[in-house]
C-alpha cells in the first residue's frame, strides 16, 4: 500500500486516531475510533467520521466532499494496519452507518486486496452469511483479522 495518505495522532489506550482532511472545504478533523462489542471474540467496531465541535461527538453522516477521498480511504487503512500491528488478536469490524459508506469501505478494500491478502482474512456479510472477500460482490459489512 504505498499510496499517499495524511499523518494521524493517536491516543493507544482508548484506539483513537485523528488527522486532518484537507482541500477545497479547510481542514476538517477526522477521527478514527475502535471500539470493542465482542469481548469473548475480541471483536473492535471501526468507528470513522468527522468530529463535530460543536457536539464534542463524531459524525458519521456528514459528507465532506474535500476533494481527497482516496488519500482519506488510506489513512483510514492506515490506522487499521496500526491497530492490528498493536494487537494482533483482535477483529476489526467495518460497516458504514449506509449503504453508500459500507461500499466506499469495500471500494478501498477491493483497490488494496493484493496487499490486504498478503497479510489478513477479510471475512464479508452477504446474504445473512459470512463469506470470504469477493470483488465484484456487494457486501453489507466486513471482519478483517490477522492471518
Amino acid at each position: 500500500m504505498h499510496e499517499e495518505y495524511y499523518s494521524f495522532e493517536k491516543t493507544p489506550d482508548i484506539h483513537y486516531y485523528e488527522f486532518f482532511s484537507i482541500g477545497p472545504k479547510g481542514n476538517i478533523r477526522k477521527v478514527i475510533q475502535f471500539q470493542q462489542i465482542n469481548i469473548e471474540e475480541n471483536v473492535y467496531n471501526l468507528g470513522f467520521g468527522d468530529f463535530d465541535p460543536s457536539t464534542k461527538e463524531i459524525s458519521d453522516l456528514t459528507t465532506t466532499n474535500n476533494l481527497d477521498t482516496k488519500k482519506v480511504l488510506t489513512t483510514v487503512a492506515r490506522a487499521v494496519l496500526d491497530f492490528i500491528h498493536k494487537h494482533p488478536h483482535v477483529i476489526v469490524m467495518a460497516k458504514g452507518s449506509t449503504a453508500s459508506r459500507t461500499r466506499l469501505y469495500q471500494m478501498g478494500i477491493a483497490e488494496f486486496w493484493e496487499d490486504i491478502q498478503e497479510m489478513f482474512e477479510v471475512k464479508a456479510y452477504y446474504r445473512d452469511n459470512w463469506e470470504s472477500f469477493e470483488k465484484g460482490k456487494n457486501y453489507d459489512a466486513f471482519f478483517i483479522f490477522k492471518k
